[in-house]
């Protein structure tokens, strides 16, 4: 319960959760664990309404499409695409490393995901097909972030964060952070692009989305891996 802390109810998985709940247009709570499988839970009772095993560890979030498709990235290597009322499997689609990347859907439905294999990958939403991909020097555990304009903001272990066009897979620019960048981008109201960093700066870097220019940063007393949070206010958390 929101205002008072109290529990309403828990659910048992099978291991740890890294994953984060994605909430469906229904309600739908779907979840990742390190037992193989994303779940639908039901929100109001927390029973179970359906799982899905995938290949491998879910260490990335689920993202829903406007139908109701949900996307989930696993350390089989795989995006899958699952129906979000049945659980049933549309399609798998297999990158070259672990997906501990959280996929992002573009307005026009493309999704997007990095991966292990140093790439960021482009996908029709209904077929799996690959759009284009984008080649990074470094693992791509961070999640993509898009700009109103249709740029794909993400990090990369190799400390750089890249802007890249959404609809050709073309680099716009690309950032040197100083370290490397599991920490996905959040973009502020007027297009500002801020990311946390890891070994060795240590930092948080606000980044002008057009340019690719640093306009400040803060440092930190250790890695930044979680992804910044933007008040209505602007503050950046």
């Amino acid at each position: 319960n929101p205002k008072s802390g109290i529990k309403l109810w828990e659910f048992e998985m099978g291991d740890r959760v890294y994953s984060s709940p994605a909430i469906g247009s229904d309600g739908t709570v779907y979840v990742g664990s390190h037992d193989k499988k994303l779940y639908a839970i039901n929100p109001k009772s927390g029973v179970k309404l359906w799982d899905f095993e995938t290949g491998g560890f879910v260490g990335s979030s689920p993202t829903i499409g406007s139908d109701g498709t949900v996307y989930l990235g696993t350390e089989d290597g795989k995006l899958y695409a699952i129906n979000g009322k049945s659980g049933v499997k549309l399609w798998d689609f297999e990158t070259g490393g672990r997906v501990k990347s959280s996929p992002a859907i573009g307005s026009d439905g493309t999704v997007y995901v990095g991966s292990r294999d140093k790439t960021v990958y482009a996908l029709n939403s209904k077929s799996g097909a690959m759009k284009w991909e984008f080649k990074a020097e470094g693992w791509v555990d961070s999640s993509p972030a898009i700009g109103s304009d249709g740029t794909v903001y993400i990090g990369s272990d190799d400390g750089k964060l890249y802007a890249i066009n959404g609809k050709t897979g073309v680099k716009l620019w690309e950032f040197e952070t100083g370290g490397g960048v599991s920490s996905s981008p959040a973009i502020g109201s007027d297009g500002t692009v801020y990311v946390g960093v890891g070994y060795p700066d240590k930092k948080l870097c606000a980044i002008n989305g057009k340019s690719g220019v640093k306009l400040w940063e803060f440092e930190t007393g250790d890695r930044v891996s979680s992804s910044p949070a933007i008040g209505p206010d602007g503050t950046v958390y």
